[in-house]
């Protein structure tokens, strides 16, 4: 239960900075990078296809006994073999885009991320916190 704490204060905290990253870096820098993080959204299914080759490798090398995970893993990867393309139009159309408009025009949703990030932060404190008091 330690370990789940531990990992789940590591977590929030790790997100907060990605969170509040926004808000720090400014408008000035999100126009200046916009394209790049655009195509970094973008690339997430070739990332997870990578991932799920490297997972159906792990199941064969250690043998097939989890023929569902295997299968699932399979079918995980011919989906995004076949639509990789349409998924990226798809990512940029309803998620990259409009996430870089709001995150460059928007003053106040910038903001709200900031103080969510705090939040995360400030919870991921206490729970170590709390951890080494209980330890």
């Amino acid at each position: 239960m330690i370990k789940f704490f531990t990992l789940l204060s590591l977590i929030l905290q790790f997100c907060s900075f990605w969170i509040a990253a926004p808000e720090v870096l400014g408008a000035d820098w999100l126009k200046k990078t916009e394209t790049l993080i655009r195509n970094t959204i973008n690339k997430l299914p070739q990332v997870i296809l990578g991932i799920s080759g490297m997972i159906s490798g792990i199941v064969f090398y250690h043998s097939i006994k989890s023929t569902v995970a295997l299968i699932a893993v399979v079918v995980v990867m011919l989906v995004l073999m076949f639509f990789s393309k349409k998924i990226e139009k798809l990512l940029d159309r309803k998620i990259s885009k409009p996430l870089m408009d709001k995150l460059i025009l928007n003053d106040s949703f910038r903001f709200t991320l900031l103080k969510f990030s705090a939040i995360f932060f400030t919870i991921g404190f206490f729970i170590q916190l709390a951890l080494e008091v209980i330890k």
